[in-house]
């Protein structure tokens, strides 16, 4: 071993894509993307910090949070454990957004996370004071210690190591829209100026491969403790270390990280790389044979024009649904849009790994929503015009978010209109 190493520890990549990426393909049809490359090591050290939002921003009665962002570095386990000690009793989730970093340092995260039975979720945290602020600016300003006034939005990534830090919580909240990417670990060697080299796998000596084989099956035995399936970890050992595999919803649930069968997601406006400012809203439902299986799907509003909202409802298909003939609308009290549909199934990676997916758009007048906003709920309801007698299906959307989110939408229409 070259002087200066300090140890050896399983490294997950940093295998997570720039949320730009996810953003983009989650709103147009594309194909089955190609593994992702890992970025960096450690280039961006993680940052841990109090945020606040509206509430119910975190969840029913939740309004603060714990924001975990960067790559998994020596020191973070260390961080997070001075913010647990300022915070006293105080029990407040944590949401992480992170591309991985090192896996020792992960486990020693969600070993705490269990010791303190915390609820930890992936989520990215957008602080309002970053708005029109450089990356240097808003870096001090989340190490300022202050909780700072945010926005919590699910479109987000917790990718190799992160994934352990995430499963070793009490309660774990994967929503709609957020992914989780895993590949094999890598031994790496740290400096003791923090610099972190990868060895060659061709010069891996016998006590290096020992070592690896040592940590596989700690991080298997740890896995057994979070009371996580056996088969992430065989799934895990076969992507390799320079690529990523993003679980299916279904793998998610199966897995045990977060079996809930249904989500929903708060309405956000936001906008997306290439693309003007949408209002966004994710669910999750379990559908198929049974109902067993767990579809993501995507509503978006955009401007039309100045007056009107294109709506688009990418639909996450069950098996059964790929070449099933639906009638599609939006119900709110006694009105109702007909969604047409594209008629043509299509697989989006980027909302969920291998899933097909419908496409349905048609324009309102913004007063719709806008009425629609003021009520508690929007049903989509689904029949099948083949079968006049069989039930409906209903599926009810809060309207959480949608007002503050329409008025985001509106006054960009008003600016930009869209011919």
């Amino acid at each position: 071993m070259r002087r200066g190493l300090i140890f050896l520890v399983a490294l997950l990549a940093l295998g997570g894509p720039a949320s730009a990426q996810s953003n983009r393909a989650a709103v147009a049809p594309a194909t089955k993307s190609k593994p992702e490359p890992a970025p960096t090591l450690l280039g961006n050290p993680m940052i841990f910090y109090l945020a606040k939002g509206e509430p119910h921003a975190c969840g029913e009665g939740c309004s603060e949070w714990i924001a975990a962002e960067g790559d998994i570095d020596t020191q973070a386990p260390q961080r997070l454990r001075v913010l647990l000690a300022r915070l006293g009793k105080r029990k407040l989730p944590i949401f992480f957004q992170s591309p991985g970093g090192l896996g020792s340092q992960a486990i020693a995260i969600g070993r705490l996370l269990r010791e303190r039975e915390m609820t930890a979720g992936v989520s990215r945290t957008v602080p309002a004071g970053c708005a029109g602020a450089s990356d240097t600016a808003c870096k001090a300003l989340k190490r300022s210690g202050h909780v700072l006034e945010a926005e919590l939005r699910n479109i987000s990534s917790c990718s190799s190591s992160c994934v352990y830090a995430l499963i070793g919580a009490k309660v774990r909240q994967v929503p709609p829209g957020a992914r989780l990417g895993v590949h094999s670990g890598k031994l790496v060697q740290l400096f003791p100026d923090g610099r972190v080299k990868v060895p060659a796998d061709d010069g891996r000596s016998a006590r290096e491969r020992a070592r690896l084989s040592e940590t596989n099956a700690q991080i298997r035995r740890y896995l057994q403790e979070m009371q996580i399936a056996n088969g992430l970890f065989d799934v895990v050992s076969k992507v390799p270390h320079e690529e990523v595999h993003y679980l299916t919803r279904d793998e998610i649930a199966g897995f045990g990280i977060d079996a809930r069968d249904f989500q929903e997601t708060r309405w956000i406006a936001m906008e997306l790389a290439g693309q003007s400012l949408s209002v966004l809203k994710f669910l999750l439902e379990a559908k198929g044979a049974g109902r067993k299986e767990l579809r993501v799907s995507l509503v978006q509003l955009a401007c039309a024009t100045q007056r009107r909202v294109r709506i688009t409802y990418i639909r996450g298909l069950g098996s059964d649904e790929i070449s099933a003939a639906k009638t599609v609308k939006l119900v709110v009290d006694d009105r109702s849009v007909p969604l047409p549909t594209s008629g043509a199934a299509t697989k989006i990676d980027a909302i969920d790994t291998g899933g097909s997916f419908d496409r349905l758009a048609t324009t309102r007048p913004f007063e719709f929503f806008e009425a629609a906003a003021g009520r508690a709920r929007i049903d989509i309801v689904e029949t099948d015009p083949t079968t006049p007698k069989a039930p409906s299906r209903t599926t009810k959307l809060s309207t959480e978010g949608l007002q503050q989110a329409l008025a985001t939408l509106r006054r960009q229409c008003d600016a930009a209109p869209v011919n």
